[in-house]
């Protein structure tokens, strides 16, 4: 059965859309999701429904800028003229709260993709004593930082000219870094997503998902980027928490497997359990891969897995 409610965000001005997932019977566990840049949560759907049919209640919602969290289209890929960054972060708080307050006695899980994984590592950095039995990093990233102090600047520069609501193709050519060029010749601008052809051209066809980033967000998302890639910053995470990196083998994102085994690297080095999963010839979005179904097996077997360790603890 899926619900959908609204919460309040962290902005003090919108409503976020957010996707309960709950299971026919009771659930053994809550697995949170937070969606990726330029998407919105129901897209999970079938990923959703996959681990509801296994016993957990999933629940997920749209970012600010995002999917039905909007108020109006030109809100799309704009989160707020200031702290933009810290509202996606304690917007992950919000749900978490109204999921702990539904099921306050069930192990909980947390699962970001790309963007997502960014906000959720941030999040873990901000609030370090919430309690899960797993996280999972899925189509991550894990930037220097040196890059990412010029991609602030660059962002600065353009709002100081142009505003923080001004459109660059520039920065958003930065942010993209030339992911399709891989994947030559190319029969979409998205290719670099996934294989499958129909899920690249429903990516395309939603209209939810037809936006560019504002210069503001840019900024935002290099500042979390920049955060959750420091070293420093990642010390301060829970190092009782399991990891799980999972990624494509051919996904840009994570600079094909490199920055996905230096940010797991990283934290296993903080002392946390960490497993890593690099999906054979997956781009992007490995949920919707031509091997999608092993990797929901995949996820599953390791949500499974914390979730049984954690109830003989």
């Amino acid at each position: 059965m899926k619900q959908v409610c609204w919460v309040r965000s962290s902005d003090g001005c919108h409503q976020l859309k957010m996707n309960h997932w709950l299971p026919e019977q009771a659930p053994k566990a809550t697995v949170q999701l937070v969606h990726g840049m330029v998407e919105h949560i129901d897209r999970y759907e079938d990923f959703a429904k996959y681990l509801m049919s296994a016993g957990y209640a999933v629940i997920g919602h749209d970012h600010l800028g995002h999917g039905d969290s909007v108020q109006d289209e030109a809100e799309y890929g704009y989160f707020a003229d200031r702290e933009g960054h810290r509202f996606l972060i304690d917007d992950v708080q919000r749900v978490n709260e109204q999921v702990r307050a539904k099921y306050p006695k069930l192990p909980h899980v947390l699962l970001g993709h790309s963007m997502g994984s960014l906000v959720v590592r941030d999040y873990l950095i901000k609030y370090p004593n919430e309690t899960f039995v797993g996280c999972i990093m899925m189509g991550t990233t894990y930037e220097p930082l040196l890059k990412m102090t010029a991609a602030l600047l660059a962002s600065q520069t353009f709002i100081r000219l142009r505003g923080p609501k001004y459109r660059s193709a520039i920065l958003d050519n930065l942010a993209f870094n030339g992911f399709n060029r891989h994947f030559r010749p190319a029969r979409t601008t998205k290719d670099w997503l996934s294989r499958d052809e129909r899920q690249v051209d429903a990516y395309l066809q939603d209209p939810k998902n037809q936006f560019t980033f504002t210069v503001k967000a840019y900024q935002d998302l290099f500042y979390l980027t920049k955060e959750a890639s420091s070293p420093k910053k990642l010390k301060q995470i829970n190092p009782q928490l399991p990891f799980l990196f999972i990624s494509g083998e051919e996904d840009p994102v994570g600079h094909y497997g490199k920055s996905v085994h230096a940010c797991a690297k990283q934290i296993a080095k903080n002392g946390n359990p960490v497993t890593l999963r690099m999906i054979h010839q997956a781009r992007h979005e490995i949920l919707n891969e031509q091997n999608a179904s092993f990797v929901y097996r995949e996820i599953k077997e390791w949500i499974n897995f914390q979730c049984l360790a954690a109830n003989q603890n």
